[in-house]
This record gives C-alpha cells, sequence and structure tokens, in this order.
C-alpha cells in the first residue's frame, strides 16, 4: 500500500476561511477578508474540489485572498502546526507500515496498486474531505482527535482509503459495505497489529448492523465452528454460533465477494429489530 503524507498551502488557506473558525485570530482574518473582498471570497466558496482534484498543480484563477492569507502571521503559525501534525502521522506510519502491509493483504484479499495522498490540513479543522471519483487519489485530512493514538489515526486513515478504494461499489448497500469496511479495518485490522481486540471500537450507528454481519465476516476470516467461539469470546460479541452453518466459500473470496454475499442475503443476515436470534 502506497501513501504519501502531503500539505498544501491552497487546501490549508481554504480551510481556514470556509470551516468554522477554531481560534479569534482566525475568525479575526475572514472578518478582514470578507470586509475587503466579499465577491471573491464568495466564488472561492467550492474552490476546494478544484484543489482536492489536482493538488500540487492547482492554479486559483485569482491569487488576490490566497495572497492575502499567505501573508498573514497565523497562516505561517498554522502552517508549522501542520507540518507538525504532517510529521506525527508519517512517525506512526513509518513505525507500522510493513505490519500492516502484510496485514491489510491477507484481509482484503486483493492488493491496492495506487498511490494515495494524504493531504494533511491543521487538526483543529477536524474535517475529512475527498472525491471518489479524482485519479490522483487525494484525500484532505485533519481530525482534533488524531494526537490521541497515533496507530487509532491511521486505522481511521486506512479506512477512508479502503473506502475511497471500494467507491461506488454495491453503492445502494452503502450502510453494509461501510459496516464491513469497518470490520476489516477498525476492528480486525487494528486488532492485528496491536495484538489485543479492538472489536468494540467504531462508528457507533452501525454497531448493531455489524453485530449482525459478524458470524459471517468470522466465516470470511475461515474459523469453523471451534474458531468462532475463541473469537466471539476474545471480542466480546455473544452470539448463537449453533444457529449459523458455516459458509466455507466465504474463506474463498475477497472482500468484494463478502460485501456481495452480505448485500445479496441481507434478508436472511440484517434482522436488526430482533438482536436476541443471534
Amino acid at each position: 500500500m502506497n501513501i504519501e503524507f502531503l500539505t498544501n498551502d491552497y487546501l490549508l488557506a481554504w480551510n481556514l476561511l470556509f470551516k468554522p473558525s477554531f481560534c479569534e485570530e482566525v475568525q479575526l482574518l475572514k472578518e478582514k477578508i470578507w470586509n475587503k473582498y466579499p465577491k471573491e471570497y464568495m466564488k472561492m466558496e467550492k474552490e476546494n474540489i478544484e484543489i482536492l482534484k489536482y493538488g500540487d498543480d492547482f492554479i486559483p484563477d485569482d491569487d488576490t485572498i490566497y495572497n492575502y492569507v499567505f501573508e498573514n502571521d497565523i497562516f505561517g503559525r498554522i502552517k508549522k502546526e501542520t507540518e507538525k501534525h504532517r510529521m506525527f502521522i508519517m512517525k506512526n506510519w513509518a513505525n507500522h507500515q510493513k505490519e500492516i502491509d502484510k496485514e491489510i493483504k491477507n484481509i482484503l484479499r486483493f492488493s491496492i496498486e495506487d498511490t494515495y495522498h494524504i493531504i494533511v490540513i491543521h487538526p483543529a479543522l477536524d474535517t475529512v474531505e475527498f472525491m471518489g471519483t479524482n485519479p490522483k487519489k487525494n484525500i484532505s485530512w485533519g481530525k482534533l482527535n488524531d494526537k490521541e493514538d497515533g496507530l487509532k489515526t491511521l486505522m481511521r486513515i486506512i479506512y477512508t482509503l479502503v473506502k475511497y478504494e471500494i467507491g461506488t461499489f454495491q453503492r445502494e448497500n452503502k450502510e453494509i459495505v461501510s459496516a464491513i469496511i469497518d470490520l476489516a479495518i477498525t476492528n480486525e485490522l487494528h486488532t492485528r497489529i496491536c495484538k489485543t481486540s479492538k472489536y468494540k471500537e467504531g462508528f457507533n450507528n452501525i454497531k448493531l448492523l455489524k453485530k449482525q454481519l459478524y458470524p459471517y465476516w468470522l466465516m470470511y476470516l475461515g474459523a469453523d465452528k471451534e474458531e468462532m467461539v475463541s473469537y466471539m469470546m476474545r471480542d466480546q460479541m455473544p452470539f448463537d454460533f449453533e444457529k449459523y452453518a458455516i459458509e466455507k466459500e466465504l474463506s474463498k473470496v475477497d472482500l468484494y465477494g463478502f460485501i456481495d454475499f452480505c448485500c445479496s442475503n441481507q434478508k436472511y443476515i440484517i434482522r436488526l429489530n430482533d438482536l436476541d436470534n443471534i
């Protein structure tokens, strides 16, 4: 898996201008620019799309406001903090890349060939953005909780990257797709890297869905009846394993095949109002 961690002055400046202000200095800067260049400010509203599309090749039609931001002292400080944050993420990636590369291939069962560009912005901006159709594979990244746990930050980045890779596949069942990617990365990959279960992690809004998918996820991982009990105890994800016939073919498909299986059989798998039967 090829990941490059970059910064981009234009993207950082755009986010400072259009995302909620995280300090008084940023708010004052925005007010000054609005009072001085209101028409130019409004025209920039969707320019982040172009910056993400072209990355370092982006050239603004009018760089008046960008230059104004670049010359401001607060931008210099925020740029330094952003670069420091990029180095923090890169250090964690360097520490874990080899093991992540090995395990993610075993979990996904397909290779991610393209290089992804993570354009790091200041974490206080608390945002993630990407265009699924962009051949440059650019993802804007800066989350407030990044520094709480460097490895968890990597898991969130890789989750986003895999979601980008999956793209519009089974888009009509996007919640199932999101739940499966969460199982694959947030839970299983994180567990393998940490050597301790991380199956309590993940998005709260799909936890019940993941609980329904979990027995079949274990089959995808190749577990037999006895191993399912061990996994279940390890992950504290109880279910009545006697009610499930082992779908042996699941251990032979890749993640796309598993997604297809779950979507095709969702009528029988997903019963969110009947969790007692799990």
